[in-house]
């Protein structure tokens, strides 16, 4: 399979957590309209395969930004009847199944997107994302390393921090420090990064530090769930009372309904 096919990986699967919907790709433009599937190109020649595979996956991708969960399969199935090793379409299918928690068939999707292409960064990146969530640890971190040893990766900031964060949850905090920074030294205003070094300073004991990376991340002025309640936490951490209050009040005004608010609201009742 082509480098140059993978490319659409870039568009479509980021860096998996960055949003709020930690499987989804994120929402983007397409050239072919979504009610336009009928006029995808259905040539034999195995480019114009690809160009429908890719037309199929880009929709599947959409409809994946809406929730519209069965019509996105459909579209993945569709594209890999045109081409089976269309890389994209293996990695969008196997997201899809990861977050209806069909796990044994995304993995099987992810291994099948890295055996076509086993340098690829994207893949790479993604699939060590999805193992370290299964508590995978050494094998997930075999697939940032491959990720971060592909010279056209464009997005290294990604799989440090991703691989930073996934040495954290295992407490491995020396392990996951130089990933972090390595990240913010690719990009010193990578949001994961700075949430990611925040978290690790605080549950290090480090509080004074933590509110120094949150200060960074505020800069950006994308609060999340996540960045509000390790803010309440280090206020708490840090006996500011006032600040806390303040992020309480954001998490509860901003996402009442997510999971962070409603811990926080238990928190409170007790």
């Amino acid at each position: 399979m082509p480098r140059k096919s993978c490319l659409v990986l870039g568009m479509m699967v980021l860096a998996l957590g960055l949003a709020a919907c930690k499987h989804d790709p994120g929402i983007i433009k397409y050239p072919t309209p979504m009610t336009n599937l009928n006029q995808a190109p259905h040539d034999t020649t195995q480019e114009d395969k690809q160009a429908a595979a890719q037309t199929h996956t880009q929709l599947a991708a959409a409809y994946m930004g809406q929730n519209h969960l069965k019509e996105a399969e459909t579209a993945l199935r569709k594209a890999l009847s045109f081409d089976d090793k269309y890389i994209p379409a293996h990695t969008m299918l196997a997201i899809l199944d990861w977050r209806i928690d069909r796990l044994q068939d995304a993995d099987n999707e992810f291994r099948t997107a890295v055996s076509l292409d086993p340098s690829n960064g994207d893949t790479n990146n993604n699939y060590g994302k999805f193992l370290c969530e299964q508590g995978k640890r050494d094998e997930a971190m075999k697939h940032f390393q491959r990720a971060l040893a592909d010279p056209f990766y464009k997005t290294p900031a990604v799989a440090n921090t991703n691989a930073g964060t996934c040495l954290a949850k295992f407490k491995d905090y020396a392990g996951a420090e130089p990933y972090l920074h390595k990240a913010l030294e690719i990009d010193p205003n990578y949001g994961p990064a700075l949430l990611a070094m925040a978290q690790l300073d605080l549950e290090q004991g480090k509080a004074f530090e933590a509110r120094g990376y949150m200060q960074r991340f505020e800069s950006s002025g994308q609060a999340t769930p996540e960045s509000l309640l390790l803010g309440y936490q280090i206020a708490t951490r840090l006996g500011d009372k006032d600040t806390a209050t303040n992020y309480s009040n954001r998490l509860q005004d901003q996402f009442p309904n997510s999971a962070q608010a409603q811990s926080l609201n238990g928190q409170n009742h007790d």
